[in-house]
C-alpha cells in the first residue's frame, strides 16, 4: 500500500471499498469478489484512476467469467492480511462468485451457497481515508463508479459489462445468459 504519490492496485481495492456511496449496501463494503471485480474493471474503463497508479496496476484479461483479475484475489488477501479488511461469508444461493472461486483456487466444487463479502475494518477505514485524503481525485471517481453500479443486481452488472466491453466477454462460459 503506497501513501507517496502514486497508488497500488491494493490502494484501489481498500478505497473503493471505503468510497462514500449512496448505496446503502455497498457503504464501506462490497459483496462478492465477483462484483468487486466488475467495479474495479469499470473503474479502469471508466474513469481515469489508473493514471494515478503508478505501482502494481490490476491487470484484467477476458476469462471464463468476464473480465478477471489475479490481482484483485491478491490484493484482497494482502488487506486482509493486513487487518485492513474482514472477508464475511453468507448463504446465499449458488453464485457466480462461487463458481469464478473454483476456477481460481482449483477447488473440486464451488460451495454453492456462499458469498464473499468484503467489509472494512476500523484501521482499514483509517488507511482509506488517508489515502482518500491524499487522492480526493480518485476517491471522488470511485465514489462516482459506486453509486452509478453497486445497486445493480450481479446479473445486471455482469450484463452491462459485457454489452459495453463485449471484448471482456469473449472467454466467457456465461455470456449465453447475458446475450
Amino acid at each position: 500500500m503506497a501513501l507517496a504519490d502514486s497508488l497500488e492496485g491494493s490502494d484501489l481495492v481498500l478505497m473503493l471499498l471505503a468510497a462514500p456511496t449512496n448505496v446503502a449496501s455497498a457503504k464501506n463494503r462490497v459483496n462478492g469478489i465477483t462484483r468487486l471485480e466488475k467495479l474495479l474493471y469499470l473503474v479502469e474503463k471508466e474513469t481515469s484512476v489508473a493514471d494515478s497508479v503508478a505501482g502494481e496496476q490490476l491487470e484484467f484479461k477476458a476469462y471464463n467469467y468476464g473480465p478477471f483479475s489475479k490481482d484483485v484475489y491478491e490484493a484482497v488477501e494482502l488487506l486482509e492480511e493486513s487487518g485492513l479488511l474482514t472477508e464475511e461469508r453468507v448463504v446465499d444461493g449458488q453464485t457466480i462468485d462461487s463458481m469464478e472461486d473454483v476456477n481460481v483456487t482449483g477447488a473440486v466444487e464451488a460451495d454453492e451457497y456462499v458469498e464473499r463479502r468484503f467489509v472494512l475494518t476500523e484501521h482499514g477505514h483509517l488507511v482509506a481515508d488517508l489515502l482518500a485524503h491524499h487522492h480526493p481525485a480518485v476517491a471522488e471517481q470511485l465514489s462516482a463508479i459506486k453509486d452509478r453500479y453497486a445497486a445493480r443486481s450481479l446479473s445486471g452488472l455482469i450484463r452491462y459489462v459485457y454489452k459495453t466491453y463485449p471484448d471482456s466477454a469473449k472467454n466467457s462460459v456465461i455470456a449465453h445468459r447475458y446475450a
